[in-house]
């Protein structure tokens, strides 16, 4: 598998994984329903996936892969591991960054308030 597959695989997976939550809270908001101020923060950062899909279509444009890996910054070098991680692991075998560690945990409040028979967002109600 080509570089850039492998990194297409990976955003695909954190795409996927935070698909779900995204989509119940923008219902929530285009309902007009309140959401927590911790869900709006997630939704402008650890759900927000711009650097990353910014940066997969950067370096598929790109005709030297691995000269532009190269030359990335430290913080995007660590988006592409990440998604590398992802891609053969299925999940983040490095240390994850605080973005993700926070976005994994807020999931899990999310998914526990869900199969509590909650299906929206939390609202602080």
């Amino acid at each position: 598998m080509k570089p850039i597959e492998l990194l297409k695989k990976g955003l695909q997976k954190l795409q996927n994984q935070t698909q779900e939550w995204r989509a119940s809270l923008e219902a929530a908001l285009k309902a007009n329903q309140p959401i927590l101020e911790v869900d709006e923060e997630w939704l402008d950062t650890v759900g927000n996936l711009v650097d990353e899909v910014r940066l997969v279509d950067k370096l598929d444009m790109v005709k030297e892969y691995e000269r532009a890996v190269e030359q990335l910054d430290s913080q995007e070098q660590t988006i592409v591991q990440r998604l590398i991680d992802l891609a053969q692991h299925g999940s983040e075998h490095a240390a994850p960054s605080k973005k993700r560690k926070y976005m994994h945990f807020l999931y899990l409040c999310w998914t526990a308030n869900k199969q509590a028979g909650n299906d929206r967002p939390h609202t602080g109600r």
